[in-house]
């Protein structure tokens, strides 16, 4: 899981926190600690098999959002055998209008605790923070990861990427990221960075970037093939970062504004 240091040289005043990232655990499934929340999102479940079921069911909390009922329901049927068995969800939440009568008959008779959010102000994602947080689980989680996928409508992958901005002031000291099949997606903040790169995408070559979402900022990095120097803001209408890949197994990243980083966990024509 991420560490946090302190620094006294941070951009935007003194006092931020500079951040040690270790994605690897959320990338292949290995060494995963008991703080991790799975929100599983209304999209195709396209992970592989192993490795999905073995974030679900080590998970300390896991949540269905809505539509996500419906997938994990039928996830389940597709895969009747001892190898695939999933632990039923923690919490099912949403406005329920993509939830079928089917998916919510199953998961009523796991008994598994429902929580209706219509609030329309917010999405699904956002409101299943909050339903995290009333419910007390803030307190056990240090991750939360959102399982979707990259694909399809373009309107859902940016109010994904708006719940993290949201995530902060919802689940304060708890990193929230978004996992596709073929990437993994953060939130990088004021500050300093760092990030542990599996050996494996750096010797395959994969695929990462940082892109300024709705701000632009001025932004250094050291570790990755094509570095930025800060001497262009990073912004729309300017430069952004993508289709970048590593030079090391570990980069280094400055910013005084809010980055997405994304980085991919498949082969690079993927």
């Amino acid at each position: 899981m991420p560490n946090d240091d302190t620094s006294d040289d941070m951009p935007n005043g003194a006092g931020a926190a500079a951040k040690h990232w270790l994605p690897a655990s959320l990338i292949d499934g290995h060494g995963l600690d008991d703080g991790l929340g799975i929100v599983l999102l209304n999209r195709p479940i396209l992970l592989e098999k192993h490795y999905f079921t073995t974030l679900w069911n080590g998970a300390k909390v896991r949540v269905a959002v809505d539509g996500g009922t419906n997938r994990w329901v039928d996830w389940v049927k597709g895969n009747i055998n001892s190898e695939h068995l999933l632990k039923p969800p923690d919490l099912v939440t949403g406005d329920f209008d993509s939830c079928n009568q089917e998916a919510m008959e199953y998961v009523e008779q796991l008994k598994c605790t429902i929580v209706h959010t219509p609030d329309q102000n917010a999405t699904d994602f956002t409101k299943s923070l909050k339903v995290l947080k009333s419910h007390g689980h803030d307190k056990q989680l240090s991750r939360v990861l959102a399982l979707c996928e990259s694909s399809g409508r373009l309107d859902q992958i940016m109010a994904n990427i708006n719940t993290l901005y949201l995530a902060d002031g919802i689940l304060p000291g708890v990193d929230v990221f978004l996992r596709s099949s073929n990437s993994l997606s953060w939130l990088v903040r004021p500050g300093e960075h760092t990030i542990d790169i599996p050996q494996r995408l750096v010797s395959e070559r994969i695929w990462c970037s940082l892109v300024p979402i709705g701000q632009g900022c001025q932004c250094t990095t050291d570790g990755m093939r094509w570095n930025l120097d800060g001497s262009r803001p990073l912004q729309f209408g300017s430069i952004v970062s993508t289709s970048n890949t590593y030079a090391t197994n570990r980069v280094r990243i400055t910013t005084d504004g809010p980055l997405l980083w994304s980085m991919g966990t498949t082969p690079k024509d993927m």
